[in-house]
């Protein structure tokens, strides 16, 4: 049998982290990210729509990670008597400016910090929040959205959005990973140690519907108003579909801002700024139709108040061409009785699967 086993660590560098010194690339690139955010039709149009139908006349409404301050502005403009908008990031200065040069700053109370050391005077009705990154949650969105609903919003308050669901497929992507293989050889020098640094940042990409090598799964459901987990793992099994060189997985998200506004940022629609996740392999496999790729996924916070995700993954390919006859799924490796199922239940392997 041939097979491709691998471990990769992802951990974006966000634009808006904030520097003590902003460089003149790094001030460009900023307003670059944040006109894209702006002028994204899709993710505006479903943000207006869904705060104009969530928020009430007299709301008060927290905007975690507020940026320039968009959503509070439309949060007034639906009706709410009060919003705070933190944001720990430079660009709140800004959006103070904004604020007032609109006539809002009466209504808009701009609290620059990290949320998680922020506290209100009383908890509001409507926790809104755009931190979402191109694989959903990988600003640390679950980490500080689920602290915020416990410590900032009332029970029973309302969310935008409200849930949220991450896929992941198998993918095709020789441009992209050619970022991967060029550092194998540099003029003659091996400078693979390169391929660790490369593989641990964020990579985004344009995936065409046709890249896919199978049909997308989806990672996780999370429903935000009762989902208690920063941390999520789940096993895959994919079943290739088409010959071709596999290069990674892609990963994108579908959002529910309401209950009746969602949007996905899928290959198959309509494109945003996320564009979608790229995650590489460090080699590319060849496939053919029957092959299975087994995948173990796992995204949580990279540390303490952080705005960075830690996102890792280890994968095996189990080749039909090498096998000389019709692939079988992998075989689960041994599983500890006290350790955590691979199912994804939450419980320990013992008390779930393993259960005798």
């Amino acid at each position: 049998m041939s097979a491709c086993f691998a471990v990769a660590e992802w951990f974006p560098h966000l634009a808006n982290q904030p520097s003590p010194v902003a460089s003149p690339r790094k001030t460009l690139t900023r307003f670059d990210d944040y006109r894209e955010m702006l002028s994204d039709a899709v993710r505006m149009e479903a943000y207006r729509e869904a705060i104009a139908a969530v928020v009430r006349p007299g709301d008060v409404v927290v905007d975690l990670g507020a940026g320039l301050g968009i959503l509070s502005f439309l949060a007034v403009r639906a009706g709410a008597e009060k919003v705070y908008a933190i944001e720990q990031g430079g660009q709140i200065e800004l959006a103070r400016a904004l604020a007032a040069k609109n006539g809002l700053a009466s209504r808009i109370e701009f609290i620059e910090d990290n949320s998680k050391r922020v506290t209100l005077p009383a908890p509001a009705n409507v926790l809104l929040s755009e931190t979402l990154g191109s694989f959903g949650v990988d600003e640390n969105t679950l980490d500080f959205t689920l602290d915020a609903r416990e410590r900032l919003l009332e029970p029973g308050g309302r969310m935008i959005p409200e849930a949220l669901e991450l896929f992941l497929a198998p993918v095709e992507l020789p441009e992209d990973h050619s970022r991967v293989a060029f550092w194998n050889d540099v003029e003659g020098f091996d400078f693979s140690p390169a391929i660790d640094e490369l593989m641990s940042r964020m990579s985004l990409s344009r995936v065409a519907p046709g890249a896919l090598l199978s049909e997308a799964q989806s990672f996780y459901e999370i429903d935000l108003r009762t989902h208690r987990e920063v941390t999520l793992e789940r096993k895959l099994l994919f079943q290739m579909q088409r010959p071709g060189v596999l290069h990674g997985l892609a990963g994108w998200f579908e959002v529910a801002l309401s209950a009746d506004v969602s949007f996905a940022t899928s290959p198959s629609s309509p494109s945003t700024h996320w564009q979608q996740a790229f995650f590489p392999f460090r080699q590319p496999v060849s496939v053919t139709p029957g092959d299975f790729l087994e995948v173990v996924f796992a995204v949580g916070p990279k540390a303490e108040h952080s705005d960075d995700t830690r996102v890792s993954y280890d994968y095996r390919c189990t080749q039909r061409a090498n096998e000389g006859k019709a692939a079988q799924p992998p075989v689960p490796s041994p599983v500890a009785r006290n350790a955590p199922c691979p199912c994804g239940s939450g419980k320990k392997f013992k008390r779930c699967c393993g259960r005798a």
